[in-house]
């Protein structure tokens, strides 16, 4: 098997999971929420490019821009 092969082979169980943009809205409130986070203090941290923490930017790269919250 050759390394392109293999790495075929290992993403065949990827899972893909597609939402409603309500779900979506809803799974980034509540992300949003576990951090103690509005969606504007988000957005003012990715406009600094100073994160309060690593699971903040995550969120940001997850849902920045994708929805007018």
């Amino acid at each position: 098997m050759t390394i392109q092969e293999q790495r075929a082979a290992e993403h065949d169980d990827d899972i893909i999971t597609e939402l409603s943009e309500d779900e979506f809205r809803a799974a980034a409130y509540q992300a949003l929420e576990r951090l103690g986070l509005t969606y504007a203090q988000l957005r003012e941290m990715a406009r600094r490019r100073e994160f309060s923490s690593a699971q903040a930017q995550t969120l940001w790269v997850s849902i920045g821009g994708a929805l007018d919250l």
